[in-house]
């Protein structure tokens, strides 16, 4: 009997997991293409009407270079790339709306969940030659829910645009770095 759960627990860990469905870990580089070890990040380009974004989205993105420790952030005088961010596009659209009866008078249709989006163009460029060595087009969508309250809706569109700027800098971070 003992042998059968010995081949049983053999067959979970070791054949198991070569018949699984190819998920694994992602190795990521201990440099940047071009063999960039340490970058710059200036402050990101905002081609839109949301004040403030650039910020936001540049130290998001310093963050997860500093957190990761694999290339060294420096300043521009000390590195051998920029890392160039663009902010293109920043839509709210209404999902969901509700109707509004205003003191028996009328009645007034009212959103009351949005989707926010942003679209961001990021390059790295190396300083020797200004030779485009990678670039990619991110973009992400978050949805919240809005009140009667104007001050709380900007926060919730604020906080939502925070969750996309986290999300989209980690994935910039990670395909910058992806063994590819």
């Amino acid at each position: 009997m003992q042998g059968r759960a010995y081949l049983g627990w053999l067959w979970i860990v070791v054949v198991m997991p070569l018949l699984s469905c190819g998920y694994g870990f992602v190795h990521l580089q201990d440099r940047l293409p071009g063999g960039i070890r340490r970058v710059s990040i200036p402050t990101f380009e905002n081609r839109t009407h949301e004040a403030s974004l650039e910020n936001i989205f540049t130290t998001d993105l310093r963050d997860e270079f500093f957190k990761s420790k694999i290339v060294e952030v420096v300043s521009a005088d000390a590195s051998q790339a920029d890392i160039v961010g663009v902010i293109t596009d920043v839509s709210t659209e209404p999902l969901a709306h509700s109707e509004e009866d205003l003191s028996g008078r009328s009645h007034k249709v009212l959103a009351n969940e949005y989707r926010a989006k942003i679209t961001v163009d990021v390059s790295l460029i190396q300083k020797s030659d200004k030779r485009v060595l990678w670039r990619r087009t991110f973009s992400d969508a978050r949805q919240y829910r809005t009140s009667e309250d104007l001050l709380k809706n900007e926060v919730k569109q604020q906080d939502a645009f925070k969750k996309i700027s986290l999300y989209l800098m980690e994935q910039v971070h990670d395909t910058m770095l992806e063994d590819f």
